[in-house]
C-alpha cells in the first residue's frame, strides 16, 4: 500500500547542484532511447531514498513556477518486493502535472530504477496522439541479458553485455485500454491478464535497439494484431506474424468463429491456422515508426496483416479447432483463462509448436496441410458435419472427456487419394489402439470456401444448433433400442460424466466444467462422442434384430443423423417421426454464388440470405 505522501516543490534555483553520488555511465543507452529525461538528479535521488515510501518530490526543473517532474519510491502492491526500493521519476510531457499534482498515463514518461542502485532499468512512455487525455500508444523500454529469439543480429545489438528493446503498442480502436505493467515492464506470467489485447489493437514485441546505427530493428512478433469486427470492443480475429528484415517465419491466425465473446468471457477463440515460412514481404505491406527520434525498421501494417497472411505462400499449414470450447493452458497450476493470443497449436509429428503455451493435445481437432496446397480454403464434409482445411492430408481428435490427462478416444481423418479432401474416417472409441469403425467416402469432392470470417461464421453458427438437435434425437433413439437389445444396458460413461460430473469435478478454480456445459460448441462435441459410442454399441448387437440396420448405417455415414433417428424410430415403432431434410439440399443464399453445392449445410427455406 502507499504511505501517506508528502509534497516538496523545488524551483530550478533551489535544486541541489552537488557532485554525482553514483556513476551514470551505465545509463547512456536509456538517455539515447528516451532523451535527457532518463537522467536522474543524484541529490534528489539521495533524498528520495531516505524518505518514506510513497512520498512525492515535485520539482520545477525549467523555472516556470510549475511542477513538471516527480520522484518517489513506488511501493504499490502490484510491484514485486525484490525490486524495492523501486525509484521512479515521472516527467510531465503534456503540461498538466501542476493541475493534478500527479503523473498520468496519457502523455507522461516514467523512468524506473530497480533497487535504487543508480542504474535505470525500465522506462515507460505513454502517448496521447489525439489530445483527448487518454493513451493511444505506449512504449516500454527495457534491457535484456539474454533473448529467447536470438539470431545472427544478436551480437550487433549488445551494448556492455545487454541488448535493449522497445515494446510498442497502439490502441487502434481507441477503447482507451492497452498494456499493464509490473515493475514498469510487461511480464507474461504476471501481467498478461491485466493487459487489454482486445478490440482493435496492435503490438510489436519487440523493436531491438542497434546502438551503433541508432535505430530500432524489428525483433520477433512484428506485429501482433487484434480485430474487432462488430464494434463491441472485443476481438473476433487475431493475427500474429513473427520475423524481421523482410522475412516472416511463422503465422498464427485465430478466429472466434461463433462470436460468443462477451463480458464473462472477453476472449473466446475457437480455431487457428498456424503456418510456417519463410515468406517475404515488401515495403508496401509495412509502416515505420519514429520512437522519440529513433527510426524503426519496417513492420507489417495492421491494415495489411490479414491480407498478407491469407495470400502468402506458406510452406505448410496446421488447423487447430477448439472442439470443447476450452482454449486454455491445460497444465496444472496455470491460470486457466481463455488464451488472449488465439488458439496455440500443440506440437505433433507433423508440425512444431509455434508460441506458447499450447492448448494441449486433447479435445482439439488438428489438421495438417504439409505443403499448404489448399491455400487456406475450407470445405464442409457431410460425413462429420464439420468444416475442414482443404489440402490437409491428415487430421485427428484425441478425446480426453474427463480431463485426467489420458486419451479416451481417437478420431482420425485421411486424404487417401491426395485430392485435398478427407475420404477416410477411423474411430477408436476406447483408445485401445484398434480402430472400431472405418468409413471410406468414394465421392469426396465438394465446394471450397475461402478463409473469410463472415462467410464461415454464419455457416458455422447456423449448422451448430442443427447438429446438436439431430445428435440429441439420435442418441435418445439409440438408447431406446439398446435398452431392448442389451440385457444389462448402462448409460455410456461419456454421457454420464458430461451430465452428472463435469461441472463438479472439472473446476480448477476457473469453473471450467461449468463453462463447457454452457457452451454450444462443447455440447456439440460431447454429443458427437456420445453418438459415436452408442452407435457402435448398436451396430454390435442390432444385426438380425433390427431390419433397417443397413439403411441406418448408410444415412449415418452420410452424416444424416436426424434421418438415421427417423428410420430407427420407425423400425422400433416408438413414435411417428417428422421428416428431416437431407443434408446439402438447401442453400437459401447462405453462401456466395458458386460455393453452395454438394456437402453444404442444409438450411431451412426461410433462412435469410447473407
Amino acid at each position: 500500500m502507499f504511505a501517506r505522501p508528502s509534497i516538496l516543490i523545488f524551483g530550478i534555483g533551489g535544486m541541489i547542484l552537488a557532485a554525482p553520488l553514483f556513476s551514470q555511465s551505465a545509463n547512456d543507452i536509456f538517455e539515447r532511447l528516451v532523451g535527457p529525461a532518463a537522467k536522474m538528479d543524484p541529490a534528489v535521488v539521495k533524498m528520495v531514498l531516505k524518505s518514506l515510501p510513497g512520498m512525492k518530490f515535485r520539482l520545477d526543473t525549467d523555472g516556470d513556477g510549475r511542477a513538471d517532474t516527480i520522484y518517489f519510491i513506488d511501493n504499490h502492491e502490484r510491484h514485486s518486493a525484490d525490486r524495492q526500493p523501486l525509484l521512479v521519476k515521472v516527467v510531465d510531457e503534456d503540461g498538466d502535472m501542476e493541475e493534478t499534482g500527479e503523473g498520468d498515463r496519457d502523455s507522461d514518461l516514467y523512468i524506473a530504477d530497480w533497487n535504487g542502485d543508480g542504474t535505470v532499468d525500465r522506462a515507460v512512455d505513454y502517448i496521447d496522439l489525439d489530445h483527448d487525455q487518454d493513451v493511444d500508444e505506449e512504449v516500454q523500454y527495457r534491457w535484456h541479458e539474454n533473448l529467447q529469439f536470438r539470431d545472427d543480429t544478436w551480437e550487433s545489438l549488445v551494448y556492455d553485455g545487454r541488448a535493449y528493446s522497445a515494446f510498442w503498442a497502439r490502441d487502434v480502436g481507441d477503447d482507451n485500454r492497452l498494456l499493464f505493467e509490473r515493475n514498469y515492464e510487461y511480464n507474461q506470467e504476471t501481467t498478461q491478464w491485466q493487459c487489454d489485447f482486445n478490440g482493435d489493437e496492435i503490438i510489436v514485441y519487440a523493436f531491438l535497439y542497434n546502438a551503433g546505427e541508432n535505430r530500432f530493428v524489428p525483433g520477433w512478433e512484428n506485429p501482433f494484431c487484434w480485430y474487432d469486427l462488430d464494434g463491441d470492443d472485443l476481438a473476433e480475429e487475431v493475427v500474429r506474424l513473427t520475423g524481421n528484415r523482410g522475412i516472416i517465419r511463422s503465422l498464427r491466425y485465430s478466429w472466434d468463429i461463433d462470436d460468443d465473446n462477451g463480458e464473462e468471457s472477453p476472449r473466446d477463440y475457437d480455431l487457428s491456422i498456424t503456418s510456417l515460412g519463410p515468406v517475404s514481404y515488401g515495403e508496401e505491406d509495412c509502416f515505420r515508426l519514429v520512437l522519440r527520434g529513433i527510426p524503426t525498421g519496417p513492420v507489417v501494417a495492421w491494415e495489411k496483416a490479414r491480407e498478407l497472411a491469407k495470400k502468402a505462400d506458406w510452406s505448410k499449414a496446421h488447423l487447430t479447432f477448439d472442439e470443447n470450447d476450452n482454449n486454455i493452458d491445460p497444465r496444472e497450476g496455470q491460470a486457466h483463462n481463455e488464451r488472449w493470443e488465439g488458439v496455440l497449436n500443440h506440437p505433433n509429428e507433423y508440425f512444431p509448436q509455434v508460441g506458447g503455451p499450447s492448448c494441449g493435445p486433447f479435445n482439439k481437432r488438428n489438421e495438417v496441410d504439409s505443403d499448404n496446397s489448399g491455400g487456406f480454403n475450407f470445405y464442409y464434409s457431410a460425413v462429420d458435419r464439420r468444416w475442414h482445411l482443404f489440402g490437409a492430408e491428415v487430421g485427428w481428435i484425441k478425446a480426453d472427456y474427463d480431463y485426467d490427462g489420458i486419451m479416451d478416444m481417437e478420431i482420425r481423418f485421411e486424404d487417401r487419394d491426395a485430392d485435398g479432401f478427407f475420404d477416410l474416417w477411423k474411430y477408436d472409441l476406447d483408445a485401445d489402439g484398434e480402430w472400431d469403425r472405418e468409413f471410406r467416402l468414394e465421392k469426396d469432392e465438394t465446394e471450397r470456401v475461402p478463409f473469410e470470417y463472415e462467410l464461415l461464421h454464419r455457416a458455422y453458427v447456423r449448422e451448430l444448433g442443427t447438429v446438436i438437435e439431430e445428435n440429441r434425437r439420435l442418441i435418445e433413439t439409440l438408447k431406446i433400442a439398446l435398452r431392448k437389445l442389451e440385457p444389462n444396458f448402462v448409460v455410456d460413461p461419456v454421457e454420464e460424466y458430461f451430465a452428472e460430473r463435469l461441472a463438479k469435478e472439472y473446476d480448477r478454480g476457473f469453473r471450467l466444467g461449468e463453462k463447457i456445459k454452457k457452451s454450444r460448441e462443447a455440447n456439440r462435441y460431447y454429443s458427437d462422442l456420445i453418438r459415436e459410442r452408442y452407435f457402435m454399441r448398436f451396430l454390435n448387437v442390432a444385426e438380425g434384430k433390427i431390419s433397417a440396420v443397413e439403411e441406418i448405417l448408410k444415412v449415418f455415414q452420410a452424416g444424416e443423423y436426424g434421418k438415421a433417428a427417423e428410420i430407427l424410430e420407425k423400425a422400433l415403432k416408438i413414435r411417428k417421426s417428422s421428416p428431416i431434410p437431407a443434408q446439402g439440399r438447401t442453400c437459401s443464399g447462405a453462401f456466395r454464388e458458386g460455393v453452395c453445392g454438394q456437402g453444404a449445410p442444409a438450411l431451412p427455406p426461410d433462412t435469410p440470405p447473407l
